[in-house]
């Protein structure tokens, strides 16, 4: 295992990062620390803005002037990930908007070394884009960064007015006209050995479903969110539907099927964004076109709410 040390480093905050918080701020130019680390660093007052002590969630600002100290970070704790891909679908002076594979996590978790975030602070060293929203690991598809932090209150704001639709194959043949609405409410429990999300007394969800396509053994459905809750299309499609192809933890599944859901189109205000999913056949359908959907979706406006 490669051992890093890093030297004193004093590092003025640029304008993108400005708001940031310092935990944020450090981590972004020296990969993950374990919050006992930090919270070590920060008592001792290793970590100084402008010279002075900080406090774990204190924000840093334009001009300020931060010490971060001399360090020792194994190779476990900084994964390099330049080589790994990632599709950015589209970046401007505010965002990021990755095209996000099937399998990734947005963030590591405890099996999971590699995630979205990490490629991204390999591609975007100075200041990493912060994901303003999340998608399951399995579910691929258009996830939206905020490339500062005014950007990223803005689209905390906006985030209600913010449409965003999904394409999923449900397991089996399913056959109605126009849009329907799901209002099943959600909440997490454990199930056995695994936490899943079931409609039962929780927390207000909805979805709105149409349909696309319908074969003899797979619904294309295009699903738009109203919330956004933990695995809300997947347990609204099992719950009330039938099950997402490819969902190890609400349907059936199926080894190298891969789940069927993706994160098609994000549109807000001036910005409006399609990707068609990468599937292969035989799950590719005309009905993945943009204009059909975008047709459809002009009654968004009319179901949200």
């Amino acid at each position: 295992m490669d051992v890093i040390k890093t030297e004193v480093q004093v590092v003025v905050v640029g304008p993108q990062e400005s708001g940031r918080k310092i935990q944020s701020f450090i981590e972004a130019r020296l990969g993950t620390l374990p919050q006992g680390l930090f919270m070590r660093l920060i008592r001792s007052g290793q970590i100084r803005i402008d010279g002075r002590r900080c406090k774990p969630f204190d924000r840093v600002q334009t001009g300020q002037q931060i010490r971060i100290p001399p360090l020792v970070i194994t190779s476990r704790q900084k994964t390099a990930t330049a080589a790994q891909p990632l599709e950015i679908f589209y970046e401007d002076q505010d965002m990021v908007v990755v095209n996000k594979p099937a399998f990734l996590p947005v963030h590591r978790g405890t099996n999971w070394k590699d995630s979205m975030y990490d490629r991204l602070q390999a591609l975007y060293p100075d200041f990493v884009p912060i994901p303003v929203h999340r998608l399951d690991k399995d579910t691929s598809g258009l996830i939206l960064c905020a490339a500062t932090h005014a950007f990223l209150r803005t689209m905390h704001d906006l985030w209600a007015q913010v449409t965003r639709a999904y394409l999923c194959w449900i397991a089996g043949a399913w056959t109605w006209t126009g849009w329907r609405t799901v209002k099943s409410p959600v909440k997490k429990m454990r199930v056995g050995d695994r936490e899943r999300v079931v409609c039962s007394q929780g927390l207000q969800a909805m979805t709105h479903v149409h349909v696309l396509e319908t074969r003899p053994h797979a619904t294309l459905v295009l699903a738009l969110l109203d919330t956004g809750r933990t695995h809300q299309i997947r347990a609204h499609m099992a719950h009330n539907f039938l099950p997402i192809l490819g969902d190890s933890k609400y349907g059936q599944y199926e080894q190298g099927q891969g789940l069927k859901l993706h994160a098609a189109l994000l549109s807000w205000e001036k910005y409006s964004f399609f990707c068609p999913p990468p599937w292969s056949k035989p799950y590719v359908s005309p009905f993945h076109d943009e204009g059909r959907i975008r047709d459809l979706l002009t009654l968004a406006p009319a179901l949200k709410g």
